[in-house]
């Protein structure tokens, strides 16, 4: 499926292409493409599903690329959105260049000198922590060949930047949690600074009932060891839509957590 020609701009080419700016989000069974022009203004904008029989996630993701030339035309700007394998948060302070595969194995299990894993860096913005994340290391090579200078933040960013700044307006911590496929990024936060991150495993089952009563469980886990107040603090949840469309049902969401948290908040595709 390619873009539709009346929403991609009719110069885009190669040479033009420096001329634009593409973000591409990567999905769990596909990516959205972005463009926009240099002031900003939105361009165009396509999801594109992955095809079936892909050997693994780097190979679906690559076959996009050489399906869809105008992914690897050489824009001015190029902004990738990826899935965290797994993180850890840690003060900036500690943190030595080159050495964020040290922090991420005292915390997940990382294959012997890093392969398969990248180990990437986001400097979290208004605050003294980081996080140091692990991410498909094929993929990251690839990405980086493909788009020189390409800049890549975890896909929950924007989320995060959120929360922190609504974590300011009021007394109380903020739990942000943003649901995707295959995992639950739960953070929480307390007037504007970052206390706690951590990715948890959804066990895949059909039931929408199990994926809301999983989500209760690590809110609850998490409310239990960080002393929350479910009466005052706030919880807010970013719910993820695949490439095909679907996500989880937020109405199962919300009737199975309103009756713990007080002040809850469910929101679809938070970037």
């Amino acid at each position: 499926m390619d873009l539709p020609a009346s929403t991609i701009p009719a110069n885009l080419s190669a040479h033009t292409a420096e001329s634009y700016d593409m973000s591409i989000r990567l999905l769990s069974d596909g990516l959205l493409f972005a463009l926009s022009d240099t002031d900003g203004k939105p361009c165009a904008s396509c999801t594109y599903p992955f095809e079936s029989g892909a050997e693994d996630y780097c190979a679906a993701v690559k076959e996009l690329f050489f399906r869809h030339q105008h992914l690897t035309f050489p824009y001015r700007r190029v902004h990738i959105s990826y899935q965290p394998q797994s993180y850890v948060l840690i003060p900036s302070a500690l943190y030595e260049e080159g050495r964020g595969d040290y922090w991420l194995r005292s915390a997940v299990d990382l294959p012997d000198e890093g392969k398969g894993a990248a180990v990437m860096e986001y400097l979290l913005p208004h605050q003294d922590k980081m996080l140091i994340s692990a991410w498909d290391k094929p993929l990251y090579e690839f990405l980086r060949r493909t788009q020189v200078g390409t800049e890549f933040v975890p896909d929950f960013a924007l989320f995060l930047q959120d929360t922190e700044r609504r974590s300011r307006q009021h007394a109380g911590k903020r739990i942000a949690l943003s649901i995707r496929q295959d995992k639950l990024d739960l953070f929480v936060f307390e007037g504007g600074s970052l206390l706690f991150a951590n990715a948890y495993v959804i066990t895949h089952d059909s039931n929408a009932r199990t994926l809301a009563e999983e989500t209760l469980f690590y809110l609850v886990t998490v409310w239990k060891s960080l002393h929350l107040d479910p009466e005052n603090d706030h919880v807010a949840i970013c719910i993820r839509r695949s490439a095909d469309g679907s996500s989880p049902d937020r109405d199962d969401l919300q009737q199975t957590i309103e009756p713990f948290f007080r002040h809850l908040e469910l929101s679809e595709d938070c970037q």
